[in-house]
């Protein structure tokens, strides 16, 4: 198979994955005779070749290669090659504390995010929307009618102010119509992608991984099932789409402390065929450059780097194989090219000594994609968080990592206490094979051994039972010691999973609930940092395609991003242990709640605002509907003065308060008090 990289068979830290030099000459540069395998490798390739050079043996040398293959050999309950090498073939046990740990973190978090009722995230409209344009001109349109009706510069400004709150009220509600349509299309594009899927996967990887990482939004060709026109078809269309990468793909810069920053990310795909020809016809995608490399590459294309034998050995995979695939070996390139080389592959930048971030696909030794980045702020579209993040690396630590060692102690004591309970079980038996007749070694109940006498005087047995002692409590209680230390450290105690034995206070529901809520705030800290690591930037990934190229005006608003996975868990804690002490602490106040005083409502939404509860939707803020009141006295008062007359409308006839017996509805007001009957007659 055709291999830039047949030097990796035998790695070494300092060894080159790319040999070659760079033909510079097309910038005035003087270069040396070019070799053979150059030509092919020249330019914009053969840099993004270096620089995976760099990042492959940053990896390995940092120990990140050794800590990805032995947290998979965790996981999958195995010992490692040098591993088994040192234990005895008769006690090959082992006890997957790690990957029950892992599956425990893994149920825990989908619980909190994927079987949410909720979403795990929103969108909010910022505080002071800015005003659009039209709606700016009609407040000084509006004003300027005014100006002749308004009389000092005091008068002009307080209009002013006034039409400026009422276009901003305006606008804050345009925009929150406007946030719930956007957050429609984007929950409607992530159903289409299947982006719980995804999400399931990178929940596994950050269990299992230092890291975990994903790629996203970017756009992809699928066919998409649509009902329209009573007519139900599929039709091919280009959807954002994202992708959890695996971490043994993963080759972030040496000087990355995230995915996102650094001086690049590369990522190690392999793409088969169907998929790269998949790619003609995609934007920015180099269809002459897919065809040459679909041609030269049939029989496909590998990178044998140091991991790939042990990792297709725990993925289940035949390497020789593998190795008799059509796959082809993509490096996909997310960093800093310099602006020469983006020119050279016809890419308009205005400075070719400037750097700029790009992508940059290389399948084999072809450039099939080279494109600046889409994203208006230059962000990197590639994400990444740990269970246990590191601050000055992308590298974390992963649950298994925690209890790694907690677990090799507690399988050498399950090793020593099988190799126990054997010689335990039975005794070893001490024959003299001289003064026995038969074979000793053929035992069972109530033999009769005729032996000779024992010619050394001492009249000692021709047979010795020797008991072995049990030490099976003691290394029993080594293993619960140190099960119990990877509970706390890997803050995933054994009852999360159900297990019944839990002494003191989790015997009672109220100190179980009590147990399970301090238990919470270690997977609170990784839920956290999925919140702010992943789903916030992913969904304002889909927020900036949509804000882009939707043809819709109705969905854009200016808008903020919140990520709800840690609040949507403080909500099911209250509801699982709190909800009937707030339902306790409420009920008193339920036959007053009219007649409540305003302090009091206060104090009683201060205690629900700690609990994640829709407090607006239990208490109403006093504060907002006292300003309410105040604002519709004002509006009522302008209505009536804009009316011409600020008197009261007269009560309709249905109304008028009852009149004194004897008193005339056509007489005056006080002529009630006069009695008729004394009046002289009318003439006539």
């Amino acid at each position: 198979m055709a291999s830039a990289l047949s030097s990796l068979k035998a790695p070494s830290s300092k060894a080159p994955l790319f040999q070659g030099q760079n033909n510079l000459s097309a910038y005035g540069v003087e270069t040396p005779q070019s070799t053979e395998n150059e030509t092919a490798q020249e330019g914009l390739a053969y840099y993004v070749k270096k620089q995976f050079d760099r990042a492959v043996n940053h990896r390995r040398n940092i120990g990140i290669d050794e800590r990805l293959t032995r947290n998979l050999y965790a996981n999958k309950c195995e010992y490692s090659p040098d591993q088994l090498a040192l234990v005895d073939p008769d006690t090959q046990v082992y006890v997957g504390i790690c990957a029950l740990k892992a599956q425990a973190a893994q149920a825990w978090l989908r619980d909190i995010i994927l079987n949410n009722i909720d979403k795990p995230w929103m969108l909010t409209a910022t505080p002071i929307p800015e005003l659009p344009e039209d709606m700016t001109e009609r407040v000084i349109d509006l004003l300027m009618m005014e100006l002749s009706q308004l009389g000092s510069v005091e008068e002009i400004r307080d209009r002013a102010k006034q039409l400026k709150t009422v276009a901003l009220d305006e606008a804050k509600e345009e925009a929150d119509k406007a946030i719930k349509k956007m957050e429609l299309v984007i929950d409607d594009q992530m159903a289409q992608n299947a982006f719980r899927l995804s999400f399931t996967q990178l929940i596994q990887d950050i269990s299992i991984y230092p890291a975990t990482f994903i790629r996203g939004p970017f756009i992809t060709q699928k066919k998409v099932a649509t009902w329209k026109n009573n007519t139900y078809s599929a039709s091919l269309q280009k959807i954002p789409d994202c992708r959890v990468i695996n971490p043994f793909d993963a080759y972030p810069s040496p000087s990355s402390t995230t995915a996102a920053d650094g001086e690049f990310f590369c990522e190690r795909a392999k793409l088969s065929h169907t998929a790269l020809y998949n790619m003609i016809g995609v934007e920015s995608f180099d269809e002459t450059n897919i065809r040459r490399a679909l041609a030269e590459y049939c029989d496909g294309y590998g990178l044998d780097l140091s991991s790939d034998s042990a990792r297709d050995s725990l993925e289940e995979k035949d390497q020789d194989t593998v190795r008799d695939g059509t796959e082809i070996d993509t490096i996909i390139y997310n960093g800093l090219i310099p602006g020469k080389f983006l020119i050279e592959h016809k890419i308009l930048v205005p400075d070719p000594q400037k750097h700029y971030e790009a992508e940059i696909w290389v399948a084999g030794d072809y450039v099939v994609r080279a494109t600046l980045n889409p994203e208006i702020t230059d962000e990197r579209l590639i994400y990444s968080t740990s269970y246990i993040k590191s601050e000055r690396s992308p590298w974390g630590r992963s649950v298994i990592d925690l209890v790694y060692d907690l677990e090799r102690i507690c399988n050498a004591s399950v090793r020593s206490l099988v190799k126990n309970m054997a010689f335990a079980s039975g005794p070893i038996v001490e024959a003299d094979s001289a003064r026995i007749e038969g074979d000793p070694r053929d035992l069972y109940p109530y033999k009769v051994f005729l032996v000779t006498p024992d010619m050394t005087g001492n009249n000692g047995p021709a047979i010795r039972f020797n008991k072995v002692e049990s030490i099976s409590g003691e290394l029993k209680s080594i293993y619960e010691y140190f099960s119990k230390v990877a509970d706390d450290l890997s803050g995933i105690p054994a009852y999360v999973l159900g297990n019944p034995q839990v002494a003191g206070a989790g015997r009672t529901m109220g100190g179980l609930s009590m147990l399970m809520g301090n238990a919470a705030k270690g997977i609170k800290n990784v839920q956290l940092n999925i919140d702010r690591d992943i789903i916030g930037p992913i969904i304002k990934g889909f927020y900036s395609y949509n804000m882009l190229t939707s043809d819709d005006p109705t969905i854009k608003a200016d808008a903020q991003i919140i990520a709800s996975g840690a609040t949507g868990l403080l909500q099911r804690e209250l509801s699982q242990a709190r909800l009937v002490e707030i339902l306790q602490l409420l009920a008193p106040f339920i036959p007053v709640w009219d007649t409540m005083p305003d302090g009091l409502k206060i104090l009683l939404r201060e205690v629900l605002k700690q609990t994640g509860l829709p407090v607006d939707r239990i208490i109403e803020d006093p504060n907002a509907s006292n300003v309410l009141m105040g604002r519709l006295q004002e509006l009522t008062q302008a209505e009536g003065f804009f009316r011409g007359t600020s008197s009261p409308v007269p009560l309709p006839p249905q109304s008028q308060p009852p009149m004194p017996p004897g008193a005339s509805p056509n007489l005056p007001a006080g002529a009630a008090n006069v009695d008729t009957r004394s009046m002289p007659l009318a003439a006539g």
